[in-house]
């Protein structure tokens, strides 16, 4: 269960990009992270404790063993040789792997970088507070779940790859947005919904490709009145959906 602070936060940001509040973050779990490389759970070999193991996307898609698993605060323990330069002697490239190399290799899960306060489920994370359930998230950092790689970030829920960036859901590959929900490769931008490789927009709905319109629909600038009927529209649609199946079949990668 997530810790109180999250759920705070998620409730504020959704109330502010959909116009209502969603509760209770895990159970929006499966949607959040539906486009989303998160942390998998598995236990140290020296305590048992939990310890949660990057995505394989972060490693050329290789899934790492769960047999060698530790902590990184238990990374002392196991950090000393006992072998010396005499047992090198003589011995062949195999046997030096075999020997000498695979009795000391770990996977050290549970990074953690820089003053932190509230981080749980996190593989890796730092320099930040209340980060929950995610990989990568380092850095002028606050508020943060169900996301990998979020940099000087807030109020974040199921990104990936966002830099600068606050009060957004499902932004993806996105530098310096502001209140945005399903974007994909946009940036200096607020105030987007469904848009795709957008820049230096306001106020739009299912734009692509596009630069520098305010108040658009479909890449047309329909006025603050029109946008404002479509957009009432929409996000009753998706707070419908969102509450009762806890799950939107639409987003940025579908949604054409």
């Amino acid at each position: 269960m997530a810790f109180p602070e999250i759920e705070n936060e998620f409730r504020t940001t959704t109330r502010l990009l959909l116009g209502t509040e969603l509760k209770d973050i895990d159970d929006y779990g499966e949607w959040l992270g539906r486009r989303v490389p998160l942390p998998s759970l598995s236990k140290s070999i020296l305590s048992g404790k939990e310890v949660w193991l990057p995505p394989p996307l972060s490693f050329r898609n290789t899934c790492f063993t769960t047999k060698r698993v530790i902590s990184m605060e238990e990374m002392d323990e196991v950090n000393k040789s006992t072998f010396s330069p005499h047992d090198l002697k003589d011995a062949s490239v195999d046997g030096i792997v075999q020997k000498f190399i695979m009795p000391v290799v770990y996977v050290a899960g549970n990074f953690r970088y820089q003053e932190h306060k509230n981080v749980e489920k996190c593989s890796g994370a730092g320099g930040g507070l209340n980060l929950y359930y995610g990989e990568d998230l380092y850095l002028g950092i606050k508020n943060v779940a169900y996301s990998n790689y979020a940099l000087y970030c807030e109020n974040m829920f199921g990104c990936h790859a966002v830099l600068h960036s606050k009060f957004c859901i499902h932004a993806y590959n996105s530098t310096n947005i502001t209140r945005c929900f399903e974007v994909d490769g946009c940036a200096n931008s607020s105030d987007l919904y469904f848009c795709h490789n957008c820049e230096g927009m306001s106020n739009a709905i299912l734009c692509f490709n596009a630069k520098n319109l305010r108040y658009a629909v479909g890449n047309v600038e329909v006025g603050p009145d029109e946008f404002a009927r479509i957009k009432k529209m929409l996000l009753g649609h998706v707070a419908n959906e969102l509450k009762t199946k806890k799950m939107l079949d639409s987003d940025i990668y579908n949604v054409g």
